[in-house]
């Protein structure tokens, strides 16, 4: 099914091309029709799926950064992960011109809230949980 179409994504063009030096008008205008149609549903298709894994990764990584923030809440890590938290909203600069690195923004957060520690906390002045 897949080679039929990538066929007739190549094919029907070249068919319009070649129907341009063809006397018959309405085999012109029906290729270019076609042509014009089919480009305008590649470029819906390629849209859509791109949105689609735009909203995978954004999902993924809300995800982990719920699942993180619970967690150290759940473990009285408050002090670190209030300081993190503060940290990963100064480098997320949210654009409509590009996904603004949120995934990797996230995934270094959650990084480093695993490695942080209650103990890592006491040292900075917070108290740790007992």
């Amino acid at each position: 099914m897949i080679w039929l179409l990538i066929v007739l994504l190549i094919v029907v063009p070249i068919g319009w091309l070649v129907s341009e030096f063809q006397p018959r008008a309405w085999l012109r205008i029906t290729l270019g029709v076609v042509a014009l149609a089919m480009s305008y549903f590649v470029a819906f298709v390629v849209g859509s799926l791109t949105q689609l894994n735009y909203n995978a990764w954004y999902g993924s990584a809300s995800s982990d950064l719920i699942d993180t923030v619970i967690a150290n809440v759940e473990a009285g890590n408050e002090e670190t992960l209030l300081r993190e938290l503060k940290r990963l909203k100064d480098a997320y600069h949210p654009t409509y011109e590009n996904r603004a690195n949120y995934d990797k923004l996230v995934k270094e957060f959650v990084d480093r809230m695993e490695t942080a520690s209650p103990e890592g906390a006491a040292e900075d002045g917070a108290e740790a949980p007992e």
